[in-house]
């Protein structure tokens, strides 16, 4: 097979050899000929016709084969990890390994791909795992406590983790709108690829590109029947219309189709073809998503896997690749058994199956799922890995690599937790406010969903809206919002920093918490707290664990509105912040992503990562990696303010308005912030675990206020997602940084206690900025004070 550059190449010689030549022949005409004139003129019309047929070919062949590259361009998943303490019921083990096809067995594991369970264990016999920088079949043994991991052996020996092959989520060539499950031809029953023979071209294996004896049938056919009952165009040539000269019913198009099949037929070998064949032709609707490829169709049609197709599922398939809309089950499910017992009385011709076979097939009724399989996994976050990878490795890098592959850090597992929380959670909130209801699909209440590897940057989970096949919007990404109350652990951070020579404040330092009005510009402003109640009095901890605005913007006015935003701007917030009172209280707009992107530093001690990552490899067919432009992290916060933020964010959910998830895990592994816009247009929570961050957002597209508050809308919503991570991945705590010190206090007046003050408790400061000792209570001197505290820590120890 010759390389497109070498035709390219070749174009590109001949004219330049083409064009002196004329121009030679052309001055010496004169005294010729006419008969000699007429002559050269014919045969420099065939050279120039001969020319632009091979650089139309030339062009065209570029043109197919950079869909071909793209539609061979798969997306995977990451592995599915196994470590210690994972439960395998809650990732749903079993399932991952048959999607894998992996078989289960009930003797001992022999060969690669098996796996065999029992109560206490597990035994795989994986296809792959990492040894010396080589992937290798090997035996491991999972052993159980209950439903999680203990230990991972591998011949007897302790394995920290090992990793699943991973699983394809999509291909480059899908476009936003469709519904895609790429499939290999090996892993297509031979039933199917009968079925579309038998229906489509039962000769594909011996012409050309171009049936003659097919066509000649067909007008035959069409010529008896005095209308078009028959076609006979090829595989190669459907393939060709689709994706090169379109359906457009002239001369011209039929004749480029024929020309560019045969010259497919000779580029491309038989199985690459009708691979493509199969995972490009059109097959129905599913909504507004449009079934592309034999892989969608088993999901939406009949929920399974293409391997799992019996032979009328295969056979009705087929027969709807003519038209695929009078022929849906769906819409037409008399016409469709009418097709697929046609397509069964086809293959019964060809001898591919038996009388009986056929006798049986016609007998079965159609079974169609009316609620179809699950459709592309994470169609939101493969819509916005295509544009990542065109953004890190240049636009079209990736459609000249044929067999590419590009890795990714979603987790499958959280994938579907988030899928469903968002899902159960909207239809929640309807049912609990009916007010929230809209008649219209594109008018009802939406979500964003988003989780990030705190340590990685690398995004594990993302769900752009409630329905893809409703709208293919991507709100986690493309929808700016306000985060309301969100935005306040920005100004906390700001008033607690070291770097402005000192911290003005300390988590136990006291604000005002009352009504106060300013003058901004030539109008004035008050901010309101939730509902109204204020607090007076108030401790840092106490301002941000209730959310109050008036106090919020009181610590904002004293260490500067400049201050806030350039804290924002050095956590990861790009979008224009206004330097105004209300920016604060998280007036200015920002898309879920970037939000979430900044919270990060409070998670994993202070490193912010410029680019939240949807792909970690990409891959030529052969192996070589293809380099992917990367931006460095970068510590914006010392890990010691990090870890007071996140005390102060752990405040929130032990204390503050996420109260109610307080029990979902041990204490001390879980903060958060809730955020509620004023107007009661968005709701948001962003909570993390030192494994995990995950955002929510709530709200309707077109800026409609539903009134709810972020523990009403979000909170719930994210719960349901972290307990079910929670479940499946358990987390550690956080870890203590050096340079953070906790001291007991007396809360009634933010110093550090003595044994006569009445009500005391911990409180997290950074090394240096502890309160001074109280006075108030017991009248004892300070340096009695502390020689009696050294005592006390000395006998502790």
């Amino acid at each position: 097979m010759i390389p497109t550059s070498t035709v390219l190449d070749h174009v590109r010689d001949a004219w330049r050899r083409a064009i002196p030549q004329a121009v030679i022949v052309l001055r010496r005409v004169r005294g010729v000929g006419p008969f000699r004139l007429a002559t050269l003129i014919l045969a420099g019309v065939l050279a120039l016709s001969l020319m632009a047929l091979i650089t139309y070919t030339a062009i065209e062949l570029a043109r197919f084969r950079r869909v071909e590259s793209r539609r061979t361009t798969l997306v995977y998943a990451a592995g599915q990890p196994l470590v210690p303490g994972v439960n395998v019921l809650k990732i749903d083990l079993a399932g991952t390994l048959r999607r894998l096809k992996y078989a289960e067995v009930r003797a001992p594991v022999t060969a690669p791909g098996q796996f065999r369970r029992d109560a206490d264990a597990w035994e795989l016999y994986l296809r792959g795992i990492e040894d010396d920088h080589q992937r290798r079949p090997a035996r491991v043994r999972l052993e159980l406590q209950g439903e999680r991991i203990a230990h991972v052996l591998r011949d007897g020996q302790a394995l920290g983790s090992v990793v699943l092959e991973p699983e394809i989520l999509t291909s480059a060539a899908t476009r936003p709108g469709e519904e895609y499950h790429p499939v290999g031809l090996a892993d297509a029953p031979r039933v199917l690829v009968q079925a579309v023979l038998a229906a489509e071209d039962h000769r594909f294996f011996e012409h050309g590109g171009l049936d003659v004896r097919g066509m000649l049938r067909a007008a035959w056919a069409n010529l008896r029947a005095g209308r078009v009952t028959q076609g006979g165009s090829t595989i190669t040539q459907q393939l060709v219309k689709n994706r090169l000269v379109g359906s457009q019913r002239t001369f011209g198009r039929k004749v480029r189709e024929a020309w560019l099949a045969t010259v497919i037929e000779w580029r491309y070998s038989k199985e690459q073809i009708l691979e493509a064949y199969l995972n490009e032709i059109y097959l129905g609707q599913r909504g507004s998503l449009a079934i592309r490829g034999v892989g969608a169709a088993a999901r939406a049609y009949f929920r399974k896997d293409v391997h799992q197709l019996a032979l009328t599922e295969a056979a009705l398939i087929a027969g709807m690749a003519r038209a695929p809309n009078s022929y849906s089950p769906a819409a037409n499910p008399e016409r469709a058994r009418q097709r697929r017992d046609a397509v069964l009385g086809r293959m019964r011709e060809l001898g591919w199956i038996s009388a009986a076979d056929l006798e049986t097939g016609r007998r079965q009724p159609l079974r169609v799922q009316t609620v179809p399989m699950p459709g592309q996994s994470a169609p939101y976050f493969t819509d916005y890995v295509r544009q990542e990878v065109e953004q890190r490795l240049g636009v079209g890098v990736i459609d000249s690599h044929r067999g590419a592959s590009v890795h990714t850090p979603l987790d499958l597992t959280l994938q579907r937790f988030a899928e469903a929380a968002v899902a159960r959670g909207l239809d929640q909130l309807e049912r609990n406010w009916p007010r929230l209801r809209r008649a219209d699909s594109a008018e009802r209440l939406q979500a964003a969903l988003i989780a990030l590897d705190p340590t990685t940057g690398e995004i594990r989970a993302l769900v752009g809206g409630r329905e893809y096949r409703t709208s293919q919007f991507n709100r986690a990404v493309l929808a700016r919002r306000q985060p309301g109350s969100a935005f306040k652990p920005f100004v906390y951070l700001a008033a607690l920093s070291a770097r402005r020579g000192g911290p003005a404040f300390t988590p136990a330092t006291f604000v005002d918490d009352t009504p106060l009005t300013l003058k901004v510009g030539t109008t004035t402003w008050s901010p309101r707290n939730y509902e109204d109640r204020y607090e007076g009095r108030v401790t840092v901890r106490r301002a941000l664990e209730q959310s109050l605005n008036a106090a919020t913007v009181r610590v904002a006015l004293e260490i500067g509105l400049p201050a806030v935003i350039e804290t924002a701007r050095g956590l990861g917030i790009p979008s224009p912040l206004a330097p105004v009172p209300a920016t604060v209280l998280g007036a200015s707009e920002v898309t879920p992503l970037e939000l979430a992107g900044a919270y990060l530093p409070f998670a994993n001690g202070g490193v912010r990562h410029p680019n939240l990552s949807a792909v970690t490899a990409v891959y030529e067919e052969n192996g070589t990696r293809l380099g992917l432009q990367k931006s460095d992290t970068t510590q914006v916060v010392p890990p010691a303010e990090a870890y007071v933020m996140t005390s102060l964010l752990q405040g929130v959910i032990a204390a503050g308005t996420a109260s109610s998830v307080r029990a979902l895990s041990p204490a001390g592994t879980m903060a958060g912030k809730t955020g509620t816009t004023n107007d009661g247009r968005d709701a948001w929570f962003v909570g993390y675990t030192p494994t995990l961050l995950a955002l929510v957002w709530v709200g309707f597209d077109n800026g409609e206020a539903h009134g709810l508050s972020g523990a009403q809308a979000a909170l719930p919503i994210w719960a349901d997602f972290m307990r079910l991570a929670l479940d499946a991945y358990p987390t550690p705590s956080f870890a203590v940084p050096a340079g953070v010190t906790t001291v007991k206090i007396d809360a009634t007046n933010g110093r550090v206690a003595n044994l006569f003050c009445p009500v005391v408790i911990s409180e997290t400061f950074l090394a240096g900025t502890e309160p001074a000792p109280c006075e108030e209570h017991g009248g004892v001197p300070a340096p009695i004070l502390n020689l009696w505290r050294r005592f006390s820590d000395w006998l502790r120890r």
